[in-house]
């Protein structure tokens, strides 16, 4: 399968990104958006960011995961004490 997937003699259905991403030790954020360009061209992934936004990263996604624990998951706001302190950890 993944020689196939590799030569283009088959595309990577999006339902199997997933398990393929951890059988592959990859970020599956990585291969969805790679399978999403070979299924449907550029233009799907623009038009998914254009819908969804930008897909985060690993790291942004340990930020927001920390955030949602700290929170007790509570969706809260940025508040600017909030805010100077991230752009202090960036030293800005």
């Amino acid at each position: 399968m993944i020689a196939m997937l590799k030569t283009g003699a088959t595309k990577l259905p999006l339902d199997r990104v997933a398990s393929l991403a951890t059988a592959l030790e990859c970020d599956p954020r990585l291969l969805f958006n790679l399978a999403l360009e070979q299924l449907g061209g550029d233009t799907t992934v623009r038009a998914i960011e254009e819908i969804f936004g930008v897909v985060v990263t690993k790291n942004e996604v340990v930020w927001i995961q920390e955030i949602r624990d700290a929170s007790g998951h509570t969706d809260p706001s940025l508040i600017s004490k909030g805010q100077t302190a991230i752009r202090r950890n960036f030293g800005k």
